[in-house]
């Protein structure tokens, strides 16, 4: 983590930065998956399907988030930049956390689990029906390493790294140009497609909502963190443990009752977003307004810099006051003008950026969805 002296001098993400961010996480992952692509083909004579072994791709796990780490600790250091929220107190309040920022959130882990699991189910079907293989995007796990390294990368390392950018940066630069519920649907929309997993669209959609609004409420990145490894922990429980098994047979039942299946995945997917609602509603905090004023004072501090630094000499404006007041007042308008024209371009980056990172993700997922149709 960068020294705290430095960090305090550091600005937060705005909008811009936080796209360019954004672009740059993707880029990074993209960089590590070709580099092990490249790695495997070349093992792959020595070791055959060495891509389904649990151990090598726990590692690679573990290499992905070593890889974000680096690059949320880079990129902020070279940019001067820091997250949005910290860890472990408020970005606004500098409060550290209450005891409802640990009990809760495994609590919407699970709700989220009970509302979510028949919608994805429902849409897994429906990939099958594509010609999508049943195990397609299981983690081997057959070895005790692999299981470590699972548990690490998954319940550990993505929940910290994961976090840091899709809430700690992405969300509130997106929520300084968007209402917040817009800004937390379009970061959960880049963290979704950030997975490039096809079968996992529906669920991790429903996580980076879930994630966005309580980060907005909470003001802090740790109940966020804790809500995302609970969620991947009891998604590995329900794949490794007998209990999967008990949820197949449930679900032949449901396949074989399509309107009472109907009716159960309704409701438990309303019950379980209301309760979801009142938890983070009522439960981490109160509403995102000192974010967004947080985020404004940021921009009028980074514009007040940029003043400061092309700011005529004092004494020589004292020296022509008088004389030059038209002068000053036109002069002011154009610096104002010039400084919204700058500040415009820059949000149009943000922006491009942003789209150009979906895009690439999109495309991912595409690619991927075909060769899964096609193996």
């Amino acid at each position: 983590m960068l020294k705290k002296k430095t960090d305090s001098n550091f600005l937060r993400y705005d909008y811009p930065s936080a796209c360019a961010f954004y672009l740059g996480a993707i880029i990074v992952s993209l960089v590590c998956q070709a580099l092990v692509a490249f790695v495997a083909a070349g093992l792959n004579g020595k070791f055959p399907n060495l891509t389904e072994n649990g151990d090598f791709n726990g590692a690679f796990m573990i290499i992905i988030q070593a890889a974000n780490a680096a690059f949320i600790y880079l990129f902020g250091k070279l940019r001067k930049r820091r997250l949005n929220f910290t860890y472990f107190r408020g970005a606004t309040d500098g409060k550290p956390p209450r005891v409802v920022d640990y009990v809760l959130p495994p609590v919407c882990a699970l709700l989220l689990l009970i509302g979510m699991y028949l919608p994805t189910l429902w849409f897994g079907y429906i990939a099958k029906a594509m010609g999508v293989p049943a195990d397609a995007g299981a983690i081997a796990m057959d070895t005790p390493s692999a299981i470590v390294m699972v548990v690490i990368a998954s319940v550990f390392l993505a929940p910290v790294c994961e976090e840091s950018i899709y809430r700690g940066v992405l969300l509130h630069g997106l929520n300084e140009r968007l209402t917040a519920v817009k800004a937390v649907l379009l970061s959960a929309l880049a963290f979704t497609l950030m997975h490039m997993s096809p079968l996992q669209i529906v669920f991790q959609f429903a996580m980076g909502v879930l994630c966005g609004f309580i980060a907005l409420k909470s003001k802090r990145l740790l109940p966020t963190i804790l809500t995302h490894a609970c969620g991947n922990a009891l998604a590995l429980i329900v794949a490794a443990t007998p209990l999967g098994n008990s949820l197949a047979g449930c679900e032949a039942w449901l396949v074989d009752n399509i309107a009472a299946a109907f009716f159960i995945t309704l409701g438990l997917f309303v019950g379980g977003g209301a309760a979801l609602f009142a938890l983070v509603r009522f439960g981490f905090g109160y509403g995102s307004k000192a974010v967004k004023k947080s985020a404004t004072e940021n921009v009028e501090t980074e514009n007040k810099a940029a003043d400061d630094a092309g700011a005529p000499d004092a004494s020589l404006d004292t020296e022509n006051n008088a004389a030059t007041d038209g002068d000053d007042d036109a002069d002011k308008r154009a610096a104002e003008a010039a400084r919204g024209t700058a500040e415009e371009m820059r949000r149009r980056d943000g922006r491009f950026k942003y789209f150009i990172g979906i895009g690439i993700c999109l495309v991912m997922v595409i690619i991927n969805l075909v060769a899964l149709v096609w193996a």
